[in-house]
């Protein structure tokens, strides 16, 4: 039992110590991508970063993916959804992107972040309620945050989902043979 003790700690604190979402079951490449995520909430924002020293937005989503899933995506938040195949609210998953404009007069993406699905965790704040990841240059919580997909700021400047990874009903066809 005493060599099996910090396997069973890392395996205590990695269940407890990141949130839990709710979503129908989703691909492993999927949750892959968001856990990976999720290991850098609290990472600092700085503008053209791309290193866990400090992310901005897209920084931030192609690093995710290009470390994670070994995936490059453009570096700039207009280069990636111009990339992506974009979706619908409906469509959505966890593990898709969320595009934002901060003038919904232009025609120019400002912020990009990851989709997470419904949050059940520590935090009564998100509890029950869909949210996103990303890093953030202003406002009362800046850096690498989760976000409410509802929250005011968000719901109004909100633009588009897109998809990089395959549907999880896909990726499962794929990988069931």
């Amino acid at each position: 039992m005493k060599k099996y003790k910090p396997f069973l700690i890392l395996i205590f604190i990695a269940l407890f110590s990141t949130p839990a979402f709710s979503a129908d079951k989703i691909s492993a490449q999927r949750q892959k991508f968001i856990t990976f995520a999720l290991k850098y909430q609290g990472v600092k924002y700085v503008y053209g970063g791309t290193t866990p020293k400090g992310f901005d937005c897209s920084g931030y989503v192609d690093y995710v993916a290009n470390h994670g899933l070994g995936i490059q995506l453009p570096r700039q938040a207009q280069a990636i959804y111009n990339k992506v195949k974009k979706i619908s609210p409906k469509e959505r998953e966890p593990g898709d992107l969320m595009f934002f404009k901060n003038d919904m007069k232009s025609d120019r993406i400002t912020h990009v972040g990851i989709y997470c699905g419904v949050y059940h965790g520590s935090n009564k704040k998100f509890e029950g309620k869909r949210v996103f990841i990303s890093a953030v240059s202003d406002g009362p919580r800046t850096g690498v945050i989760l976000a409410g997909i509802d929250e005011r700021f968000w719901k109004n400047h909100f633009f588009a989902y897109g998809r990089f990874l395959p549907s999880t009903k896909d990726w499962n066809k794929k990988h069931s043979k």
